[in-house]
């Protein structure tokens, strides 16, 4: 069974997804901060990553940052999510290695469901959080 951690200081927002991917037949261990998560993902091991960005003692990024410096994380997929969706979190996350960003409200339960299902099958990380427009044409950088 595929164990995903799940990382989030809003006790809610923690057992909404706790709820779905124990009901998807997920092992699931969660942590309130990232400090905590660090400690857990290096105990537990898990096979994904589902944490928010702004928590106390360590956030999002740097708890990524921690667990890719560490030869048992390095390489384990994560879902970065966030309840703002700032452009410029969802660029330092695009950054990251084998890291995906999805948006609260934006991208369903059932969608980031479907995304943990396959990240665990093998799939790169790219980023949910935009509109199909997005996806069709290729961005512009000037």
């Amino acid at each position: 069974m595929k164990k995903i951690l799940v990382v989030d200081d809003d006790f809610e927002q923690r057992d909404l997804y706790v709820s779905l991917f124990s009901e998807s037949g997920f092992d699931v261990v969660s942590a309130s901060d990232g400090l905590e998560a660090l400690d857990r993902a290096l105990k537990e091991k898990p096979d994904l990553v589902f944490t928010g960005i702004i928590m106390p003692r360590m956030d999002g990024f740097e708890l990524i940052r921690n667990l890719r410096n560490n030869a048992v994380t390095a390489l384990t997929p994560v879902i970065m999510f966030s309840h703002l969706g700032r452009e410029e979190d969802k660029i330092k996350a695009s950054s990251l290695v084998n890291t995906d960003f999805m948006i609260k409200g934006y991208n369903k339960p059932k969608e980031i469901l479907e995304r943990v299902k396959q990240l665990l099958q093998g799939a790169k990380p790219k980023s949910l959080a935009h509109d199909e427009e997005d996806e069709r044409q290729p961005r512009q950088f000037i």
